[in-house]
């Protein structure tokens, strides 16, 4: 399975309403990213790609999802109209709390599918009331004043009640596409050969299919180029090895990387520091 960015979380409860400017975004400019907790992501405006795992969507506002803990998932920016977000993350061991065996929102909130996207939309009436509580949960999570933890736990409480009885209401939305079957092929068979060359003619001969086909199905269903997402997977890689303690001559040879300089290059863009630093970060407890 593909290595994704792990958003780790320090407080156990994140919340912000994020205005991206108009503009389209490049697959460099928002990787696929999971977390070490839930994210209840409510879209508020603009023209987006969401990727979830296998699947992508266009939402409208008032579409609410919610990923499970680890679930690789990106949304990027299409059009000229900014695009608006409401996110709240909370830490596994936060959201446990709630779910406490005997809990009355356990039912509405078990993922028993680990794949599975919880998905609802939202009315305009529901819009507003869900946002003005997150404000004021934004508020008490960030200003961290006397007895704040208490109404972080009282605004949280309100937030899964109302989404709770959304879900109950079978609000559902099913307009996921899923991701075809070669696209899904293609990524594991790029994920098993990282340290090997691969190139259009490999892929066209193993899965019997025109390489420009098999191009325009992967950037349709993923928003990456082939180039990008392999490139992509060699970094998250790479990265990993230098946690473990691998020098970077290690990491740029067992990820993949022929030439050593372009290895440097390209990590530094995408990473935004050098692997040396990287490594000197990741031994600090720095590193991301």
């Amino acid at each position: 399975m593909p290595e994704y960015e792990m958003q780790p979380m320090n407080y156990p409860v994140m919340c912000y309403r994020k205005l991206t400017s108009p503009g389209v975004q490049s697959e460099n400019d928002v990787p696929f990213h999971r977390h070490d907790g839930y994210e209840f992501y409510l879209f508020l405006d603009g023209s987006v790609s969401s990727y979830v795992g296998d699947a992508v969507f266009s939402p409208v506002r008032g579409d609410l999802m919610i990923f499970n803990p680890e679930q690789a998932h990106r949304a990027i920016s299409l059009g000229a109209q900014p695009y608006e977000r409401f996110i709240i993350n909370l830490r596994k061991d936060k959201m446990d709390s709630f779910l406490a065996d005997g809990s009355e929102l356990s039912e509405a909130f078990g993922f028993p599918d680990p794949a599975a996207v919880k998905r609802i939309r939202l009315s305009s009436e529901r819009i507003d009331e869900y946002c003005a509580i997150a404000e004021k949960l934004s508020s008490a999570v960030y200003l961290r004043n006397p007895c704040d933890d208490l109404l972080v736990d009282a605004y949280l409480t309100e937030i899964l009640v109302l989404i709770s009885r959304e879900l109950t209401g079978n609000r559902f939305q099913d307009d996921m596409s899923q991701v075809p079957e070669l696209v899904t092929e293609v990524k594991d068979y790029i994920f098993g050969h990282l340290t090997e060359q691969i190139t259009l003619d490999d892929l066209s001969f193993r899965f019997f299919f025109n390489g420009k086909y098999i191009s325009a199905m992967f950037k349709r269903y993923t928003g990456m180029t082939l180039r990008s997402y392999i490139l992509e997977q060699r970094i998250c890689l790479a990265k990993r090895l230098l946690r473990e303690g691998s020098n970077v001559s290690e990491a740029c040879f067992h990820s993949g990387f022929l030439d050593y300089t372009n290895f440097i290059r390209s990590f530094t863009r995408i990473v935004g520091m050098s692997p040396g630093k990287f490594s000197r970060c990741s031994k600090a407890g720095t590193g991301r």
